[in-house]
């Protein structure tokens, strides 16, 4: 039998959902926190081209990265339906099978990286005084890819099992790990933006050991066996079903996000330099927006496996205040501390002023992109990945292709590319909204308490009896 690791299927919706949120956004913030150390300390000891250089690469890492990372949502939807329904031989599957396609998604992306790292920054217009330092910090962190996606998928797992507490542990020792030697590399010995990059790679070494570890103690019958585990064709088309469309929405942002990073390129190191420094703390705004989405859709896929249809709208009414909140709250505060804030980044008044001028036309409209990340959330937790993919591919990506192509020519200011984010944003949001009170993502429930269609089959599984909790 299955222990007990949450109560998202039962008891109260408000405690079991922030009980599961809350160490997932700690995690967030710790992820994030590591990752702003790469770019504070290498734009305080190393110069702001070595700042530039860190942040220049986001847009360029989230598009091969982004997209792999996708397995690990198709992962958490058919983990936590599965684990909803308490059917251990799904989950042993399911995680042995997700495992196997991370760690060769991790070996191509390490080769693909190293080798067209150089060609991919010329491609962005990477200028002259950053492009050197760019590269070197790309081809450190791409040859770290299969650490990253071992660690990224094993958190899934744990996290769809409903213990979000366990990951948040191992990524605070990686956290601290990151910092002391992005301090030791940059500081130390001068090693700069591959410095960071190294600093960043041993850490999620370390996290990912600790993950493995982890799965292989697990008390379950899904305990991780590596010299035992098996690949199934049927589960990995289910986990690609759902991770290809996550994969190619994250791929389109990415590719939008690339055209405007080479925007602002043209614009010079002093731009992209402050965009980057913003760009870390807008990381910090995304964070409860992230956690959240992550929240509802694994409450999703545990109460559909489970047979809890009531529980549904109860929990999106739930996660749609605790995101509102929390997004306006954290926003607030970068808003508020903005200078010294960026003043952690950079002494240069100019990179500064480009991070204030990115702020106040993005954060003030962060909240509309959370509301849009929630409706998302639960709708892929229904096994519906395709219109919201849908929905984003056009309301963001390919409108701020648009935008940028459009209107850049005949206004050239780096304000109109800064104007593009909040515009998509409310889009977006519209868009999903409209989608989700359709309702036709929902899962129906036939008279008596039998279901008459599930949003994830699969033609192997038998039907089996379940309990049901009702809200």
């Amino acid at each position: 039998m299955l222990t007990k690791k949450t109560c998202l299927t039962e008891g109260s919706v408000w405690k079991g959902l922030i009980s599961f949120a809350v160490p997932i956004m700690l995690s967030n913030f710790f992820q994030q926190l590591y990752n702003t150390v790469d770019s504070a300390v290498a734009g305080r000891f190393a110069g702001s081209e070595a700042l530039a250089a860190v942040g220049s690469t986001g847009a360029l890492l989230n598009l091969f990265i982004g997209f792999f990372l996708g397995i690990s949502t198709g992962t958490g939807v058919v983990f936590a339906t599965a684990y909803g329904a308490k059917d251990e031989r799904r989950l042993k599957m399911t995680m042995d099978t997700a495992l196997i396609l991370s760690f060769f998604a991790g070996v191509f992306l390490t080769v693909f990286g190293i080798i067209w790292s150089r060609d991919m920054l010329e491609l962005m217009d990477s200028p002259a005084d950053v492009i050197d330092q760019a590269t070197s910090y790309l081809r450190v962190y791409f040859s770290g890819s299969v650490f990253m996606m071992i660690y990224n998928i094993g958190a899934g797992i744990i996290q769809a099992s409903g213990d979000s507490k366990r990951p948040l542990i191992y990524l605070v020792i990686s956290g601290i790990l990151n910092v002391i030697c992005d301090i030791i590399c940059v500081a130390g010995l001068g090693m700069g933006a591959a410095g960071a990059a190294l600093a960043t790679v041993f850490s999620q070494f370390i996290a990912a050991g600790l993950i493995v570890a982890h799965l292989m103690r697990v008390p379950e019958g899904w305990r991780l066996r590596p010299l035992k585990m098996k690949y199934d064709g049927p589960t990995a088309r289910k986990i690609t079903k759902l991770a290809v469309p996550s994969g190619l929405q994250s791929c389109m942002f990415a590719l939008s996000n690339i055209l405007i990073q080479a925007k602002i390129n043209a614009f010079g190191s002093v731009a992209m330099a402050g965009t980057a420094a913003y760009g870390r703390l807008d990381g910090f705004g995304y964070m409860p927006t992230q956690a959240l989405g992550l929240s509802i859709s694994t409450f999703v896929s545990q109460n559909i496996g489970a047979g809890n249809f009531k529980r549904l709208k109860i929990g999106v009414r739930v996660t749609l205040v605790y995101m509102l909140c929390s997004s306006l709250a954290v926003t607030s505060l970068i808003i508020l501390f903005s200078r010294p804030l960026l003043g952690l980044f950079t002494d240069n008044p100019s990179v500064a002023e480009y991070g204030l001028m990115m702020m106040w036309r993005l954060a003030p409209f962060a909240v509309i992109f959370a509301m849009s990340e929630m409706l998302a959330g639960a709708v892929r937790g229904a096994g519906k990945v395709i219109p919201p993919t849908i929905i984003y591919a056009c309301a963001i990506c390919v409108f701020r292709i648009i935008w940028i192509t459009v209107l850049l020519p005949i206004y050239p200011d780096i304000r109109l590319v800064f104007w593009c984010y909040p515009v998509s944003w409310s889009v977006c949001a519209v868009c999903m909204l409209i989608y989700f009170i359709k309702g036709g993502w929902r899962p129906v429930q036939a008279p008596g308490g039998v279901r008459s269609r599930l949003p994830l089959r699969a033609a192997a599984d038998k039907p089996e009896r379940r309990d049901r909790h009702a809200s």
